[in-house]
């Protein structure tokens, strides 16, 4: 009688294990990829709310608080929604606090994986003065 070789069982084991790590090891890395972009357009639309937030601040009008977040939000685009101040400040309102806000997508793409966009509130608050 022969005996069959083990080894020759276990042919294509190695394969089949490397295709399923693999898969498994691509969502992590573009997971990791793709969440510190998502991180880093965060970061310049919640700065780019405070330079709107304190233009309002210092009296500007709302053209040049939606100016003033777009200049600041260098690379990223801005909406659907439109940044825009809650209230006017004027002598009345000085040390009231002014809020910059609006409705920001965010586009989350990890492959192999269902789509993650949101829609998320970008704000800035200022004091009047």
């Amino acid at each position: 009688m022969r005996r069959r070789s083990h080894r020759n069982d276990e042919r294509g084991a190695a394969a089949v294990e490397f295709a399923l790590i693999l898969s498994v090891l691509v969502v992590i890395l573009f997971g990791i990829t793709e969440f510190g972009r998502v991180f880093n357009e965060l970061e310049t639309l919640n700065s780019a709310a405070r330079e709107g937030a304190r233009v309002a601040a210092v009296r500007g009008t709302p053209d040049q608080v939606q100016q003033a977040v777009v200049d600041a939000a260098v690379d990223t685009t801005i909406g659907p929604g439109t940044p825009t101040p809650d209230k006017t400040c004027s002598e009345d309102t000085v040390g009231e606090e002014v809020t910059v806000s609006w409705t920001q997508h965010l586009t989350i793409e990890i492959p192999l994986l269902p789509d993650l966009s949101k829609d998320v509130t970008i704000k800035g608050v200022f004091r009047c003065e």
